[in-house]
């Protein structure tokens, strides 16, 4: 006795509302497919009712003007792309030839300056023997022979000194000019590389903007799902730009939407509580059943009843068919009661019930 009454005031039991008044309901994504330009179909790929991947083919239209231009565009960037190239070739071949001529003249101008270096030694030698041999000449102490012989030398030797200094001149001005020759060069060479890169980068643009109009012709399906609608269309037929010519339904997410009777929702369903979903005809201690969670709670009354709608939460058991508009059971968990609660609930239920009763019949008498 004391046990039972232990659970009679204090076990606590899940009270549920329940609705065999429910069913799946499955949202619609649809989208319009429209033509983006002004195209005759060669080539229809779907038909009414397909299931489709995003990216499907469905209609494509005439792209024969649109591939000329494209295949003229690529020519020109081929021709122009083989140009830079040899521009590129030309600009190493250059740089190549003014170092190894860069080089060469420096190799000999050093070696100039060296003979110089050493001619102006000789030559201030000479001179020194020269000023001697006129002195000697002066004391008669050596023949006038020897003099002019000191001093033919020593000329020979300032002409070959002026020669090297004037041969050293003309190395250095070569090498300016080879320089300069090269900056004109590479100069013109960087232009025409910038006008046919300009000239590349405008085909490129056409080239790019020929391959989205030519995509543009292919109308392909915008999201995966079923083809709802397709115009009558045929081959051979023109379609203006803008004309609408197919509608997709993409399958959305799926709910549950519940009626109940006002009195087991108003003030008991409320945002948040959990449920269990039962699908109709799938036994639920077979299949399993559907995790929910109640999202919105009707404030008006609809033919009598209140709309409650839910969303599945968690993993759907896998041998449970999710389909648009299957009927089902919902069973709301909206309170948690002791026995004894619910008896005395259930006693004010009557009392309830027996003073409406009487107030009825005193009011049918008078």
């Amino acid at each position: 006795m004391a046990a039972w009454a232990v659970w009679f005031l204090f076990q606590e039991i899940t009270i549920y509302s329940v609705s065999d008044q429910a069913k799946l309901e499955q949202e619609q994504n649809t989208v319009h497919v429209s033509t983006q330009r002004t195209g005759r179909v060669i080539a229809i790929q779907a038909s009414l009712g397909d299931t489709l991947n995003r990216g499907d083919l469905l209609i494509e239209l005439d792209t024969k003007a649109l591939d000329l231009d494209l295949d003229g565009d690529s020519r020109v960037s081929q021709s122009i792309s083989t140009q830079l190239q040899s521009i590129e070739r030309e600009h190493s071949l250059r740089n190549k030839k003014f170092s190894e001529d860069d080089k060469a003249l420096g190799d000999q101008l050093r070696l100039l300056r060296q003979q110089h270096e050493l001619q102006v030694s000789n030559q201030k030698i000479q001179a020194d023997v020269k000023a001697r041999y006129e002195r000697l000449l002066q004391k008669q102490q050596s023949s006038e022979l020897d003099y002019l012989a000191a001093k033919r030398t020593f000329q020979q030797m300032a002409m070959a000194t002026l020669a090297s200094e004037a041969a050293m001149r003309a190395i250095s001005d070569r090498r300016e000019q080879l320089a300069n020759e090269y900056q004109l060069a590479v100069s013109a060479l960087g232009q025409r590389r910038e006008d046919l890169q300009r000239q590349l980068t405008e085909v490129n643009t056409r080239i790019q903007q020929s391959s989205l109009a030519a995509d543009e012709q292919r109308l392909r399906a915008p999201i995966a799902g079923k083809l709802a609608s397709l115009a009558d269309i045929r081959e051979g037929e023109v379609l203006l730009a803008g004309q609408q010519i197919a509608t997709l339904q993409a399958e959305g997410r799926i709910t549950v939407q519940a009626f109940f009777p006002p009195a087991l929702a108003l003030g008991h369903i409320r945002p948040g509580q959990s449920a269990q979903v039962k699908l109709d005809g799938f036994s639920w201690t077979r299949y399993g059943q559907l995790q929910a969670r109640v999202e919105r709670v009707a404030s008006a009354v609809q033919t009598g009843q209140i709309l409650v709608e839910l969303s599945l939460r968690g993993e759907a058991p896998p041998q449970l068919p999710l389909l648009h508009d299957l009927p089902a059971r919902v069973e709301i968990a909206t309170a948690v009661k002791t026995p004894y609660q619910l008896l005395l609930q259930r006693v004010g239920d009557l009392l309830s019930g027996q003073v409406e009763s009487t107030a009825n019949l005193l009011e049918t008498q008078q």
